[in-house]
């Protein structure tokens, strides 16, 4: 199959997503249908109901209040996803007809170019198993558990942290409805999480797609600078051969223009999404970790996975795009620059300067979107997480 129909079958997957949600991710106009409303209510409802019950279970003991606080994090991540989808849109739809436009485009130029494609595709749809697997499992196990442990030990224990006022769960009618409303934010919320992280990681994963092209174009160029080189042992006295070398020269400068801009511009669409996420991960591990460390509690241990897992899966993909700048820049500089001329030259240091000062992904401006972050983060929540359950504070 092409790239571009594997990359438009990858696009449509993600819109049906959104469709789910009242999100139409390829439409020139957003439109709120009913669905739409019903997933703006779910951060809403959490956020209204969450608060409230947790300065009631606070007042009790302080314990409590944090266990009605451990989806915080999920709450704040989620807004920022749905925030960015709605006020973003235009931006992230045309991204996405870029990223297919470029597939179309370079299927063309040959077998290479294919692979390349290709093999970054590959590596969305790796995320995307993983992805769809982690929030399939953990949500349903969320979703199911009150039922087992009301129907085998007559336990009765709530999908969200908190309890709707007016409705006790000791009853059956007030359980039951109160497990049908937070049915609806938990579905709502598995379904946005995973739109979310496809829509970024899949525009992040292009990055080192491009990084495969810009080599494949520049090792066209190495080529022929070396049949350059070989050429003056063979070629008579003021003979000159070219080899194409300007216009491979300048399709690779613009090549890498493009990809600067496109980091940029993605950095730019989402880069409050990702902070948010990432930092909102790292509260919830100190929430989950804090509970769980005083007395176990199953709710806070599956978000300790779902957070836990969010995280990893950004901040290894953050270490790629650095591999991936890393690539660009030894892919310059080992370009055999000494056969150029003098105003060839100059072209190319602009380009080695561009490649030497890429920005990297910056959370808040604070620090890189990497693994060593989400080590350094989560060695702080094991430490702050063990301090309160030790002083009980």
């Amino acid at each position: 199959m092409k790239p571009s129909l594997r990359m438009h079958g990858l696009v449509q997957h993600i819109n049906a997503v959104a469709q789910q949600l009242g999100l139409d991710m390829l439409t020139v106009k957003k439109e709120y249908i009913f669905r739409t409303w019903v997933t703006i209510s779910a951060p809403l409802t959490y956020a209204v109901f969450g608060v409230y019950w947790g300065f009631i279970e606070a007042r009790r003991h302080w314990l409590e209040g944090i266990k009605s606080c451990i989806m915080l994090g999920g709450l704040v991540s989620g807004s920022a996803k749905l925030l960015t989808i709605l006020l973003r849109h235009t931006p992230i739809r045309d991204l996405l007809y870029f990223i297919i436009k470029i597939c179309e485009d370079y299927e063309q130029r040959g077998v290479d170019f294919i692979h390349a494609l290709n093999f970054g595709i590959d590596r969305v749809y790796k995320i995307q198993r993983i992805i769809f697997v982690g929030y399939s499992i953990t949500f349903l196990i969320m979703l199911l558990m009150p039922l087992v442990l009301l129907f085998y030990k007559g336990i009765r224990i709530t999908v969200m942290p908190y309890e709707i006022p007016g409705l006790s769960i000791d009853s059956n009618i007030g359980y039951g409805l109160t497990y049908l409303q937070h049915t609806v934010p938990e579905v709502v919320g598995g379904i946005g999480f995973y739109l979310g992280d496809m829509l970024v990681l899949l525009a992040l994963n292009q990055i080192q797609t491009f990084a495969d092209i810009f080599q494949l174009k520049a090792t066209a160029l190495n080529d022929a600078l070396e049949r350059k080189e070989q050429s003056r042992y063979v070629c008579n006295v003021g003979e000159y051969k070219d080899f194409n070398i300007q216009a491979l020269l300048m399709d690779l400068i613009n090549w890498h223009q493009l990809f600067v801009d496109y980091c940029e511009l993605v950095e730019r669409i989402y880069d409050n999404l990702i902070a948010a996420q990432v930092f909102a991960a790292s509260v919830s591990i100190v929430i989950c970790l804090c509970v769980n460390l005083n007395e176990f509690d199953l709710i806070s241990a599956i978000f300790f996975l779902v957070s836990a897992y969010s995280m990893s899966v950004y901040c290894i993909v953050g270490t790629q795009i650095e591999f991936a700048y890393d690539q660009v820049y030894q892919t310059v500089s080992c370009l055999s620059w000494h056969e150029l001329n003098c105003e060839q030259r100059k072209l190319y240091m602009m380009m080695l300067q561009r490649a030497q000062n890429m920005k990297i992904i910056v959370l808040l401006g604070i620090v890189p979107l990497s693994l060593g972050t989400a080590l350094q983060a989560s060695e702080l929540d094991f430490c702050f997480g063990s301090l309160l359950a030790k002083n009980n504070i």
